[in-house]
């Protein structure tokens, strides 16, 4: 309530509801009381954040690789090119270029091996990965969890990061990079 509004009967009365399940209750010499004043906020100007267009925002960034497909392998594109990435493959622009079959290719092949069937994927079919991968950390970023981690793999001392939006995985090559931060 507004401090001019606050008077000693007021206080009392509010002490006399809190009290009235004890009626045992007897006041000894002096009360302390305290009160805590909280500002109350105002507004203003620039209180409105402009809105993020999610694609311009990524298409700027360094630090994601942006994983275009047609089809529903968009999980296992992102781990091949993660790893890719990771251990330095020679071939690391023909598999990032996704207008070459090399990617799809190796998808297809991933998707074999660690025995999850074609199609989308959620967080069941990123653990059937990441137990076949069992040398690589899988770590998934969820924009819908305000860019918090929504799966970690095993500790290991390769790390894959996903980018998780829209139901679409992107691979994030440096944390601090993806988070504006310098480490």
């Amino acid at each position: 309530m507004p401090r001019e509004r606050l008077t000693t009967e007021r206080v009392l009365a509010e002490f006399e509801r809190v009290i009235q399940s004890n009626r045992h209750f007897h006041l000894n010499e002096s009360v302390d009381v305290n009160i805590v004043h909280v500002e109350m906020p105002h507004g203003g100007r620039h209180t409105k954040r402009p809105e993020i267009n999610l694609e311009k925002h990524l298409m700027k960034k360094r630090s994601i690789i942006r994983i275009r497909n047609n089809d529903q392998l968009c999980l296992a594109r992102a781990l091949v090119v993660a790893k890719a990435k990771i251990e330095n493959d020679s071939r690391d622009r023909q598999i990032r270029n996704p207008e070459r079959p090399l990617q799809a290719r190796l998808a297809r092949e991933l998707h074999q091996n660690a025995a999850v069937p074609l199609g989308p994927c959620g967080l069941d079919e990123v653990k059937q990965f990441q137990t076949y991968l069992s040398n690589y950390q899988i770590n998934i970023v969820s924009k819908d969890h305000q860019n918090a981690l929504i799966y970690t793999g095993p500790d290991q001392e390769k790390r894959i990061y996903l980018y998780l939006h829209d139901n679409h995985y992107d691979v994030i090559t440096k944390m601090p990079g993806f988070f504006e931060r310098s480490y």
